[in-house]
């Protein structure tokens, strides 16, 4: 308890559908008699990242990646995380297009579904060492080792989006 509220982990948080091409949820609804999904497109740390390969000549052949994603997280009806499609994309200058048809035909893999805000439960998963999820988090701003930590969020990882109180406002920042 801090300063008379007692501070938890949300039960549920409000994703709000954002129909607006400058949105950061147009890919978020429910699908199969009302679960739930939010989907999209992110880049998680590090953004590029390269690996070097030697040629059978001995050549040394430098490559640059980067760790983009076309991300699908299910839930059911009442916001319990059911599973996740995570798939990397190729997430370059060119590629955004094709990136977000990815994205795009696993929501139809889905089936019918409606786009519309959503309600879903905190959840953390990791695939290949990338954190996936609405990661709870409680710290002082000021000391994150203060045991009466009272700043709270839930972040949407990897995208870094930052959901506040009240979990029922939809308000989040990037």
């Amino acid at each position: 308890m801090v300063g008379g509220t007692s501070v938890a982990a949300p039960d549920t948080l409000l994703i709000p559908y954002e129909d607006s091409d400058s949105g950061r949820f147009t890919h978020v609804g429910r699908y199969d008699g009302g679960n739930q999904f939010p989907g999209y497109v992110a880049y998680a740390p590090p953004k590029f990242y390269h690996t070097e390969e030697i040629t059978l000549d001995g050549q040394v052949i430098y490559r640059e990646h980067t760790n983009c994603f076309a991300v699908l997280h299910r839930f059911d009806a009442t916001g319990r995380h059911l599973a996740s499609d995570i798939e990397r994309v190729a997430g370059t200058r060119t590629s955004g297009e094709q990136d977000w048809a990815k994205l795009d035909g696993m929501i139809a893999g889905l089936g019918p579904t409606e786009f519309c805000d959503i309600r879903v439960k905190p959840f953390r998963l990791e695939v290949d060492g990338v954190a996936h999820g609405l990661i709870y988090e409680c710290v002082d701003a000021e000391d994150p080792d203060d045991p009466a930590a009272t700043d709270e969020y839930v972040m949407l990882e990897p995208n870094d989006i930052m959901f506040h109180p009240p979990w029922d406002s939809g308000e989040y920042s990037t």
